[in-house]
């Protein structure tokens, strides 16, 4: 949406880049690449539903701020209330085609925005969720949304394959040949809690050592010493990483902890609580409506008999094999 230069005119939850990342607006809306995009992704979807919190207390329980509700302990069962309240009042549903449809003096546009952002940003964040907690039931669970949303944006490959594997895992494998990939889809390397990785992931490192890191150079770079070499790259992986943990002296070296995401949170909190994001204002307008492309691709799968073995969309021609390429942490797994 930030590719359209009509969106960036209007205040709306995704607009709130511009607050915590102001020089980076023309790589996001370019190629942002999947760690930069995961975390905008994250940090605005996670203070726009505390704003989304505020929001709702202040209508249900008169106060202003989340802090002043706190103080009140509130019992579980009122917080799960307001958690369904929230679902069904915030984020896009079956309603939103009549919002559409309504008059011109009664449509809140941003209001219709800010639904379908939820929606998506929630959505993103259950499968990322699942995938990291290694939950591959609910990640199929999580399929069919995206399929849509893929079909919508044209993004042919994708839906094929998604439901071409559901479809055979569920209807055409043996048990044992099911429970082999659904075992399997996800793997662990560091054995830790919520680190979980895509099986491609894992092999996209391996080529990272093997074609690259190890594959020698200039004249020794031969198809012969690659595969001569690629038996033995966890051992050379091992060496290196104990080396890098002898020489680690970390009492005489800064270790650094974790960012600490309060003031950015804070600061988003405050953009999207001055723009009113989440409050309904009739007749509000909006010079770039978001799409509703799971919609749109409901229909597009409708109206095409669920044939997906013809030719890609165009958009397909622009997809890549997402490649491991050392940075963020690839080598030390």
């Amino acid at each position: 949406m930030l590719r359209n230069s009509a969106s960036r005119t209007y205040a709306s939850t995704v607009l709130t880049v511009t607050e915590i990342r102001p020089k980076e607006t023309g790589k996001i809306a370019s190629k942002p690449g999947f760690r930069r995009m995961h975390e905008v992704i994250k940090h605005i979807g996670v203070a726009s539903r505390l704003d989304c919190w505020r929001e709702e207390t202040k209508k249900v329980h008169h106060v202003d701020t989340l802090e002043d509700w706190a103080s009140r302990k509130p019992l579980w069962a009122s917080i799960e209330a307001l958690a369904a309240n929230l679902v069904q009042g915030y984020v896009a549903d079956m309603h939103l085609p009549e919002m559409h449809t309504q008059r011109e003096d009664l449509r809140d546009k941003q209001w219709e925005n800010t639904l379908l952002c939820e929606q998506y940003f929630l959505l993103y964040e259950e499968m990322s969720y699942a995938m990291n907690a290694g939950d591959i039931g609910r990640v199929e669970t999580c399929f069919m949304p995206w399929v849509f949303i893929f079909r919508g944006c044209g993004k042919h490959k994708y839906v094929s394959q998604m439901i071409k594997f559901l479809h055979n895992v569920h209807r055409v494998y043996p048990p044992q040949l099911k429970r082999a990939i659904r075992m399997n889809i996800l793997c662990n390397p560091m054995g830790k809690r919520h680190q979980f990785r895509a099986i491609d992931w894992w092999v996209e490192h391996n080529n990272l050592y093997i074609k690259r890191i190890y594959s020698g150079a200039f004249s020794n770079r031969t198809k012969r010493r690659i595969l001569k070499q690629a038996a033995l790259v966890e051992v050379y992986k091992k060496v290196r990483i104990s080396f890098k943990g002898m020489f680690a002296l970390n009492h005489r070296t800064y270790r650094h902890l974790a960012p600490k995401m309060e003031r950015t949170l804070k600061k988003l909190r405050t953009y999207v609580e001055t723009h009113e994001v989440h409050v309904v204002k009739r007749a509000r307008s909006t010079k770039h409506l978001v799409p509703d492309v799971a919609e749109l691709g409901v229909n597009k799968l409708l109206s095409a008999g669920m044939d997906l073995d013809g030719a890609g969309d165009a958009d397909d021609a622009m997809d890549g094999e997402i490649e491991v390429n050392g940075n963020e942490g690839d080598l030390e797994v």
